[in-house]
């Protein structure tokens, strides 16, 4: 395994050692320090904290795995004494057959099966918020319907297997401690970084009906009161007595569908939702501040990861939390440029890996004519289009299929290496930063309501990229920027903050370095952000002195605060702003940007409409360069088909060199020049040509 690491570059792990403390403490010590048998040395078996020791010789960053939401119960067959695990989830029929997981690791039930005991990690046990010892770890701290049952991780219940996973719910301070402990053996046995898996929770148990444990109900209670108090819930609550008020109570008396496919018709649904963003970021970072002191007590800087899924709003407030992303897209399909823009801009400048996801999307398809010989370029594209659009796809080694598909994911190993073997010789000319002139402005306020109205009651919907359940929820900035990088339009995303539950980016220094910001339906912004807008139009270093320019399509604030309002007015009648209706549809849209930059022209302008994906790098010497993907990969030939492309792009300074890069280092006819700009004191355009662009071509400018 190391070697094919090393074979495929490798520089980090996710999801790939020491993810056994959500069966039990004693098991994941195990997996960090266990015994090898010897038979199985002979094949160059290790335990966890060999296989990170090994990796670090040869600069492997290996990350535990702790697997927030989960809680396991296996069945198991023991030995008569008790000594012994015979087996564990697969039966073989062979001595007692009970179960072992969590609640018998904390009632010490089996106390011989392995070196250590729940009273050795918690002498004192562990005492719940109602002050009761707990008796059942399993059962205490996991997530409840408005019912009282338990909320399952569905999505890891092996369909036709006994064993049993209850999510679980992070605001129990029993189940923080727990974490906590996971923590400290994964980083004693020598990880590198700590991956939270499911940093969400409890939100994920949302969409399967939950959480109305008596750790969220409290808070809850409080939340609402302090909401109360000051006028800002519906009248129907107004004399409520939230000190005996019981949300789930309250959805089971009503006959509430809960979560249901409207879920902004809920009565206090919005509270709950903001309430459980609010408290889980606390929390979020309870456990990132633990991982970061515990390894500094043990004289190492240790990184933290965090699962950010599909980088939804819920992930926002906690991504100044981690040191690296690594999210699993929700949706996997073999092309989704604009989808990496968004993900892009959320990472802000720090590193993201993304990973496949086997649900509702093409991994199955793949894996399947991968397996067969098939379909390897369309698996180079995939990876390469992540890169061409300032993110990084994840190399499968082993990848996690689902709980139905009874394999693993491994890329093929010949194109995987060809790959990253290219993207290390060419780190030089590949930047997260794209150096577009176009913002577009993803409005947390504006959107996070209507992201939870589009998801339904189907949780596996991907309102990430426009395919939502409830088609009238009116979604402008997916649509925009999809349509923006079907014409090849460079563009970021910039996130903005709804002033309180976490801290944006949404700044005159930020915005200046663009020549036009798009404000895409964003009925909601704070007055701080709209004053930010205006002075980003009056600024004097922005698109030549002449202040910068705005595109506001659709509403402006118009459900913010009276001074946002007063400042929204100001924005729409300032004359750097170019207003497009909704009935202008998308076609109005563009030629509205269009006509705000220099010249009328986009900063890459691709002749005719090839099928291919292209975005500007700006690189940390200064220089620039424009990666490119071509789509035309054709089934029946299983090959990408190369096509005719030429381009022109505006650079900021004069172009003195091109050198064009292929994938497999074949030569191509490219025919460049470069042709000043009269009119400026610097920069120019320059425009390419290549007779037959292969599946990715990385064209390299070096300019004075």
């Amino acid at each position: 395994m190391v070697e094919d690491l090393r074979d495929y570059e490798a520089t980090l792990l996710v999801w790939s050692a020491l993810g056994g403390g959500s069966l039990s403490l004693p098991y994941l010590e195990e997996e960090a320090y266990g015994e090898v048998p010897q038979r199985l040395r002979v094949y160059g078996y290790m335990n966890d904290q060999e296989f990170i020791r090994e990796c670090d010789k040869h600069g492997i960053k290996v990350f535990g795995v702790v697997f927030e939401v989960q809680g396991w119960e296996f069945p198991a067959e023991i030995s008569e004494d008790e000594t012994q695990l015979l087996s564990l989830n697969i039966l073989r029929g062979e001595g007692n057959k009970t179960w072992y997981g969590l609640r018998e690791f904390s009632q010490d039930k089996y106390p011989k099966l392995f070196k250590k005991t729940f009273r050795d990690y918690f002498p004192d046990g562990l005492t719940n918020s109602d002050g009761e010892q707990v008796t059942d770890l399993w059962e205490e701290c996991a997530a409840r319907k408005w019912d009282g049952t338990a909320v399952h991780a569905a999505w890891v219940e092996v369909v036709g297997h006994e064993q049993i996973c209850y999510q679980m719910c992070r605001n129990n301070p029993v189940w923080r401690a727990y974490l906590k402990k996971i923590i400290e053996i994964q980083i004693d046995a020598g990880v590198h970084g700590v991956h939270l898996d499911e940093c969400e929770l409890p939100i994920t148990a949302i969409n399967y009906g939950g959480c109305f444990c008596k750790d969220c109900m409290k808070p809850f209670n409080a939340y609402l009161k302090e909401r109360q108090q000051l006028g800002l819930l519906p009248a129907e609550f107004a004399d409520t007595d939230f000190d005996t008020f019981h949300y789930g109570e309250y959805i089971k008396a009503n006959g509430i569908d809960f979560p249901g496919p409207n879920r902004g018709a809920i009565p206090l649904f919005s509270d709950y939702f903001q309430f459980q963003m609010k408290i889980m970021t606390g929390y979020f970072k309870e456990l990132t501040d633990y991982v970061r002191a515990y390894g500094k007590s043990k004289g190492r800087d240790v990184l933290v990861s965090g699962n950010f899924f599909h980088v939804m709003h819920q992930y926002m407030p906690l991504q100044p939390e981690v040191d690296i992303i690594a999210t699993e897209m929700r949706n996997t399909l073999y092309r989704q440029a604009y989808w990496y823009r968004y993900a892009n801009g959320f990472a802000g400048g720090k590193p993201m890996t993304v990973v496949e996801n086997p649900y509702g999307g093409i991994v199955p398809e793949l894996l399947e004519n991968l397996k067969s010989g098939r379909m390897a370029e369309q698996f180079q594209l995939m990876l390469l289009e992540a890169t061409t659009f300032g993110c990084n796809l994840s190399i499968p080694y082993g990848g996690w299929m689902g709980n139905t598909i009874r394999d693993a994911f491994y890329a093929p190993k010949e194109p995987t290496m060809a790959v990253q073997q290219f993207l290390k010789k060419n780190d030089h000319l590949i930047s997260n930063i794209s150096g577009a002139e176009i913002a577009v402005n993803y409005s947390y306020p504006s959107y996070w309501h209507r992201e939870n109205d589009a998801v339904g009651d189907d949780g596996d919907q991907a309102t990430m990229l426009s395919s939502t359940v409830n088609k009238d929820v009116i979604m402008p900035f997916w649509d925009i920027i999809r349509q923006m990088s079907k014409q090849h339009v460079p563009y970021d995303v910039i996130i903005s903050d709804d002033g309180e539950l976490f801290q944006d980016e949404f700044t005159l220094e930020r915005l200046s370095k663009y020549k036009c910001l798009v404000l895409p339906d964003n009925d909601i912004m704070t007055a701080k952000q709209l004053a930010t807008v205006l002075e980003y139009l009056d600024a004097a270093e922005v698109n030549g002195g002449g202040g910068g320019k705005v595109v506001v399509y659709g509403r402006l604030a118009n459900n913010g605060s009276e001074e946002a309002r007063m400042l929204a007015a100001r924005v729409l009648a300032h004359p750097g702003t170019q207003l497009c209706e909704e009935s202008d549809k998308l076609y109005g849209f563009i030629t509205a940007i269009r006509g705000m930059l220099p010249d009328a022209k986009f900063q890459i302008e691709v002749d005719g409409t090839p099928d291919i994906g292209i975005n500007p790098h700006a690189l940390e010497n200064g220089g620039l360069a424009i990666h490119l993907v071509n789509y035309r990969f054709d089934r029946q030939q299983d090959r990408v088909v190369p096509i005719t492309t030429a381009f022109r792009m505006r650079t900021p300074r004069a172009v003195t060199e091109v050198a064009v890069h292929t994938l497999n280092g074949e030569a191509i006819q490219a025919e460049w020049r470069y042709d000043s700009d009269s009119d400026a004191d610097a920069g120019g355009y320059l425009s390419v040509q290549i007779a037959e662009l292969p599946l990715y071509a990385l064209v390299e400018c070096r300019m004075v």
